[in-house]
């Protein structure tokens, strides 16, 4: 087995006592020298910088009418309220449904532009004609083929 603490702990201290006795005076001269570079490390030291503070997204207040749905009836800027209520007014009187007001702060681009357009109206797909002019003649040709062909079946 290995020593006992007891006996790690002697050999430890007697280190440290022959150190002592042996460099009392380099400790003296590195106790002088070790101030004088403590204070030296002190000023060599940078300093954490802070960051500077990021600046927010520029953003801009609209009027935005809504529907009891929660779908958007139009929007108009900040100094267009009169508009937004007029709107309001007429679209209340039209029917039964409930409308209001809401300011909504949206993003702008670094340019000052809005990131999202004034008038998001999504732009519905155009059905497919059931029949095309094209398709028509190809189903008559079709026809007048198997006609043909049935024709001279029976010849």
């Amino acid at each position: 087995m290995g020593k006992s603490r007891l006996s790690k702990r002697r050999e430890v201290e007697a280190a440290e006592a022959a150190e002592k006795t042996a460099v009392k005076k380099k400790k003296t001269t590195k106790k002088k020298a070790t101030k004088k570079k403590a204070t030296k490390k002190k000023a060599t030291t940078t300093r954490a910088r802070k960051k500077k503070a990021d600046t927010p997204a520029r953003r801009r207040i609209v009027w935005v009418l809504y529907s009891s749905t929660m779908r958007e009836e139009g929007r108009y800027l900040y100094h267009e309220r009169d508009k937004a209520e007029e709107k309001l007014q007429a679209l209340l009187a039209k029917g039964k449904r409930r409308y209001f007001l809401q300011p909504i702060k949206e993003p702008l681009d670094s340019e000052g532009n809005p990131m999202v357009p004034d008038e998001e109206e999504p732009v519905k797909p155009v059905k497919a004609v059931v029949a095309t002019p094209e398709s028509e003649e190809a189903s008559e040709d079709e026809g007048t083929e198997t006609a043909e062909a049935a024709g001279t079946e029976e010849e």
